[in-house]
């Protein structure tokens, strides 16, 4: 979309991480927290899915508490959450936005990695709130 400014702008191995990470996981979901400086992505954090499922997610208490932290002392802030779809398409579901919405609503952006196509990954951006998710546009340097 033209003339639209874009949630966040991803460095290319940042996507390619978060590929990476959800074709690791498979078949069960990926999740991770998305770090950023002046709207600009600065670090992916990968987390554990504590579901160990390839339906759902969530990230320990503890574990989200460390990497906020450790985005603190860089002087990062949270911007989002990502999360992998092994078999259906990269939007959020019905499950992930009753989770998601109640604490993580905008600013914070929901990036969604589809690998139902390992050789196509779809990464698409989202914002949650009340019982939809409205697609972002995202950018990614040198594109």
């Amino acid at each position: 979309m033209a003339g639209v400014t874009p949630v966040l702008t991803f460095r290319r191995e940042q996507i390619e991480a978060m590929i990476a990470h959800a074709l690791a996981e498979a078949p069960n979901e990926c999740c991770g927290m998305i770090a950023a400086r002046e709207g600009r992505v600065a670090t992916i954090h990968r987390a554990v899915n504590a579901e160990a499922s390839p339906y759902r997610f969530s990230i320990d208490h503890r574990e989200q508490r460390r990497i906020e932290e450790a985005m603190d002392a860089a002087g990062e802030t949270l911007a989002g959450f990502y999360h992998s779809h092994t078999g259906t398409p990269a939007r959020p579901s019905p499950t992930d936005i009753r989770m998601m919405r109640a604490f993580f609503g905008p600013p914070c952006v929901h990036v969604v990695v589809g690998i139902a196509d390992r050789e196509r990954p779809d990464v698409r951006a989202f914002h949650i709130e009340g019982d939809g998710a409205t697609e972002r546009e995202y950018a990614v340097e040198g594109e």
